[in-house]
């Protein structure tokens, strides 16, 4: 072939491949930079869990008010926790529905803790304090399990890429005073198959809402369901499971499966579910998400059991930034209808001072980690050596 030939060929295949570049640019999210006047895009990518799942079925309750509000039409796209995260990362979703992994990720532990990803600049569009467990312990009612002390040599299913599932499982273990040897750890691949898994009776045990369709499943199948109980008294057992889960407190879940009218059952308690998005994220659009929400609340209440959480009172309390700090987007609107205060300005500032300090002392420990593979060639456990740093140079939480 001529070098005529070659190079016209070589240009054609640049020309493509630019083609291909734009036509990806055009058709992402990412694309949501605008000169003049802010328009909301004509269609926002929301990233959810997967189907059968409470993080599928609460925002489809949600985008089905807010769409109208927003003059946008949404688009939910399914996947486990790591990869809704890489769909705000690679800009094919504006906004992600998520529950405790908005504190995994942020902190770069877990499933997060690789030198690819690390720490991760999340911030919180809107959010709720439950009536209902977000992530708390249910089992089937054969399984004799009533409390973590019952967990050794049952079957435990975990959530591949989900780290409130395998932080979940380790803290139950941890409670009891027990390893991850003493069970039997059954991977699955998304909360909807864990949850399947516990209506066919092939697990035991698995983290999960009490309001998750899988788990009113679970306990109409014949192996029933239970939610496993922790004591407040169980001061111990609190303080080793919180070493694993360190944002969740005791509380108790007043709604969901096997939880009869009036009841109260003591369970772990966190900011659930989360709206939320990336620091790069529009001001403007995170302002409209929250007007959407405040705007359509009576209607988003009364869309599935346990949406009463996310009314304004119980989204923007000081004990959400747990999991992450607020987005400056939606600051401006909170501020705007009254719900800000000194309070929620203070716990701000103080989880944005902590995550600059875990964002720092990251860079530098992978830096470091990565020089000490190379010049010793061995294998090092990311994972405990960051959360060894952060327990005793920075801790867990502000």
């Amino acid at each position: 072939m001529s070098m005529k030939k070659v190079m016209r060929n070589l240009y054609m295949a640049v020309g493509i491949l630019g083609i291909i570049a734009l036509l990806t640019v055009f058709n992402s999210p990412k694309a949501w930079a605008q000169k003049g006047p802010y328009k909301m895009p004509s269609i926002i990518y929301w990233a959810v869990a997967d189907v059968g799942s409470v993080l599928y079925a609460i925002p489809a309750s949600v985008t089905e008010k807010v769409a109208p509000a927003l003059g946008s039409k949404i688009r939910m796209i399914p996947g486990n926790d790591v990869e809704r995260l890489n769909m705000m990362r690679i800009g094919k979703a504006h906004l992600a529905t998520m529950a405790a992994d908005a504190y995994w990720a942020a902190m770069g532990l877990s499933y997060y803790c690789t030198f690819a990803m690390g720490p991760q600049p999340i911030r919180i569009i809107w959010a709720g304090w439950p009536f209902a467990a977000g992530s708390t312990g249910l089992v089937t009612a054969d399984s004799g399990i009533k409390t973590p002390y019952d967990l050794k040599g049952k079957r435990m299913g975990v959530v591949v890429g989900a780290a409130w599932s395998l932080e979940g499982v380790k803290a139950n273990l941890a409670w009891a005073k027990l390893t991850m040897n003493d069970v039997t750890i059954v991977e699955v691949s998304t909360t909807g198959a864990v949850n399947k898994a516990l209506s066919e009776g092939k697990v035991d045990f698995t983290m999960g809402s009490t309001t998750a369709p899988g788990f009113y499943e679970a306990e109409a199948s014949p192996h029933g369901a239970y939610l496993v109980r922790y004591s407040h008294d169980e001061k111990e057992g609190w303080g080793r499971y919180q070493k694993f889960m360190p944002y969740h407190v005791p509380g108790y879940s007043t709604v969901g499966a096997t939880i009869k009218a009036g009841e109260k059952v003591p369970t772990p308690m966190y900011a659930f579910p989360i709206t939320l998005c990336l620091t790069d994220q529009r001001d403007e659009f995170v302002y409209a998400i929250c007007k959407a929400h405040y705007d359509k609340m009576d209607e988003i209440a009364k869309a599935y059991p346990g949406n009463e959480a996310m009314r304004p009172e119980r989204a923007v309390i000081p004990e959400i930034m747990a999991m992450a700090p607020f987005h400056p987007g939606a600051v401006k609107f909170y501020k705007e209808i009254g719900r800000w205060n000194a309070a929620l300005e203070e716990a701000q500032n103080k989880k944005l001072a902590h995550l600059d300090k875990v964002n720092k002392r990251w860079a530098t420990f992978a830096e470091e980690t990565q020089d000490k593979i190379a010049k010793s060639g061995r294998k090092v456990d990311l994972n405990k050596e960051w959360r060894d740093i952060l327990d005793k140079e920075i801790g867990m939480n502000p």
